[in-house]
């Protein structure tokens, strides 16, 4: 059975919290690829997106006032924004697949990356302590389908399998999208603790993504 597998990134900046109320800013998830050891292009929803090789959502600038209203562990501060994954040939057809039927999004994080709140794993934010917003993440959810537009199924970073990671098709073994499939990546912040209060600063991270045929 053969495997191929292309890297490409997900950086993730969907955060900033802010002490004070003030004009409108935003985050932005960024997703750079593309597919070469086929014909296919990772296609991320729109024509600007996929041209760029470059996804952007944005998550919203928020006040501590805002997020510490939120008392639930893991309950949600904002809107969620989704990115809608495919695999297409240049001029947007159906791509034929090389040696292989199924593709997938594999994610490999390490644990310090993520944790996890109320059974579900979170992304952390990197960088240096004293700048980034404490007692918040963001939970990543997928959906698999010809027709999905929003994840429903939250992906544990926790659960992968050797060599692909994390699958963002919700398959534990192998990749299990259909060449004709979408993978529809929902970002949606949440408070991690309440036991300590939200404080002020940005969120960033990056995440490696393996896109693999089989």
């Amino acid at each position: 059975m053969r495997h191929f597998r292309k890297p490409a990134l997900l950086a993730l900046t969907v955060l900033q919290i802010t002490a004070q109320a003030q004009a409108l800013d935003s985050g932005t998830l960024v997703i750079n690829g593309q597919i070469s050891s086929t014909t296919c292009v990772l296609n991320m929803g729109d024509a600007g997106s996929t041209g760029s090789g470059s996804k952007t959502l944005n998550l919203g600038t928020f006040t501590t006032t805002l997020a510490n209203q939120q008392t639930t562990p893991g309950g949600p501060i904002g809107n969620p924004q989704t990115a809608l994954f495919s695999v297409k040939n240049p001029d947007g057809s159906n791509c034929t697949f090389s040696g292989a039927s199924k593709w997938d999004i594999g994610v490999n994080i390490p644990s310090s990356q993520f944790t996890t709140v109320s059974g579900t794993t979170v992304l952390l934010s990197s960088g240096s302590a004293s700048n980034i917003a404490a007692n918040v993440g963001v939970r990543i959810s997928t959906s698999t389908g010809a027709s999905v537009t929003t994840g429903t199924t939250a992906v544990n970073f926790a659960n992968g399998v050797a060599p692909y990671g994390t699958l963002l098709s919700g398959s534990t073994s192998s990749p299990g999208a259909n060449p004709t499939d979408t993978i529809a990546l929902t970002a949606q912040m949440v408070r991690t603790s309440t036991s300590s209060s939200v404080t002020a600063g940005a969120f960033s991270t990056t995440i490696p993504l393996n896109v693999w045929y089989k």
